[in-house]
């Protein structure tokens, strides 16, 4: 196995957790937006736009870079530690904001483990 073989199992998973992530902030936002009272909050809370919004964009911040070392990982095979690191980091940080319907956030580490453990 050259060292420069793309780790296209890894990518894919990765390609589809930031996907997921993704989808799930855009539904965030639109709730957050067009629907403020569907989200559930705490008795005797209000619903916050303000805090919903950033998460909102947390997980956009957490998704991006998740879809971007995916892409990378097929494009630039000789850095898949690197891309793997940043995937799985990015992933284990949108799992703490329910990140791609949670789903999105194991394939994301999945992903970049696999892009870790080939050599």
């Amino acid at each position: 196995m050259s060292q420069n073989e793309k780790p296209t199992k890894a990518s894919k998973l990765s390609l589809i957790a930031g996907i997921l992530i993704l989808i799930n902030t855009a539904l965030v936002g639109a709730a957050t937006t067009w629907f403020p009272w569907i989200i559930p909050t705490l008795p005797g809370s209000t619903n916050d736009t303000t805090l919903l919004y950033g998460l909102t964009a947390a997980v956009l911040i957490f998704g991006a870079p998740v879809l971007f070392g995916a892409t990378m990982l097929n494009k630039k095979p000789a850095n898949k530690r690197a891309w793997g690191i940043i995937v799985m980091v990015f992933s284990i940080l949108s799992y703490l904001t329910a990140g791609g319907f949670i789903i999105g956030s194991i394939l994301g580490i999945i992903g970049g483990a696999r892009a870790l453990r080939r050599r």
